[in-house]
């Protein structure tokens, strides 16, 4: 009998990434409507996070149909997006609605897309391969 996903480590990488993508959606979901009446710096960091964001959330879904059965995306996916919005709103205000908040989301993000790439620069291998 095969096991559900051979490549346990690769697993827990993309459970991570996808968290990370989560949290940001919910970050810069309540960013939008950006009003004419915010700040410019408010609004070029909007933009900015919501950039990196859909880059992060491109490489983590291709690192995950490479790396992953899809079968294993769906169902991980979909319980980390379930349980996401009890972690985004387990944090403080001033880092949920707030520039300060947005700048460490930003900065986490750049992290996470500086982890994709090193994952992507080298397949990983099942742990029973």
């Amino acid at each position: 009998m095969n096991s559900l996903e051979p490549n346990v480590i690769a697993l827990c990488w993309f459970v991570l990434l996808w968290g990370i993508c989560c949290l940001a959606f919910f970050q810069l979901a309540g960013m939008y409507p950006i009003r004419r009446s915010e700040a410019r710096d408010r609004t070029l960091l909007v933009l900015c996070n919501t950039l990196l964001w859909l880059a992060l959330l491109a490489g983590t879904l291709a690192f995950g149909w490479t790396e992953l059965r899809w079968t294993t995306i769906v169902v991980a996916a979909g319980i980390v997006f379930l349980f996401t919005p009890a972690l985004f709103q387990a944090m403080p205000a001033r880092l949920r609605d707030d520039n300060a908040g947005m700048v460490i989301g930003g900065v986490t993000i750049v992290a996470a897309l500086g982890l994709l790439a090193f994952l992507a620069a080298g397949p990983m291998a099942p742990l029973h391969a």
